[in-house]
């Protein structure tokens, strides 16, 4: 785990109900918590057996066999809670035929050593599609899952942080 490092990450509601399932003893938050960890702070060259790229801020390399074998769950399992955390704009991935790379979507910025750093991937939630024009949530059992009557939920562990650019967050935690 990285030191001195915080994490702003913004849900939806429905996207924080899907990641607080589970079902069958999977734990949706830990597969987020993995991916998160994993991301890139810096743009950084990633290269394996034939294949490279630059990773931008905000993402993270991990096969899916990877992500299983770290956890312990089923490769399958992990393919439908990426698919569906995928679904939910909570990440976006794409598959090489060598790994796949994640792209966080929820997480605004983090706040490494006194100072941030942006998610260039991060939606703001009013540029989100509005999740009463969508279907309601289906969870991997195929049952409708309840939405809170919150629009989202943030979690902003030792700072305080809006979605208005205009402004720095300072390092001591003060506005």
């Amino acid at each position: 785990m990285k030191t001195n490092l915080h994490y702003c990450i913004v849900l939806s509601a429905e996207q924080l109900t899907y990641l607080a399932g589970s079902k069958y003893g999977i734990d949706r938050m830990k597969i987020l918590h993995q991916l998160i960890e994993t991301a890139v702070l810096k743009e950084t060259e990633y290269a394996i057996k034939g294949f490279s790229t630059t990773l931008q801020v905000g993402q993270a390399v991990l096969s899916e066999v990877d992500l299983s074998s770290k956890l312990g769950y089923d490769r399958k399992t992990i393919s439908r809670v990426l698919d569906k955390m995928n679904q939910l704009g909570i990440i976006a991935s794409t598959q090489s035929n060598r790994t796949s790379i994640h792209t966080l979507k929820c997480i605004l910025a983090w706040m490494q050593d006194g100072y941030r750093i942006d998610n260039p991937f991060y939606v703001r939630l009013k540029d989100r599609p509005d999740e009463r024009e969508n279907p309601p949530a289906i969870s991997d059992d195929g049952k409708h899952t309840s939405s809170s009557s919150f629009p989202f939920v943030s979690v902003f562990p030792l700072t305080v942080a809006t979605e208005n650019f205009g402004g720095d967050i300072l390092a001591d935690n003060s506005i």
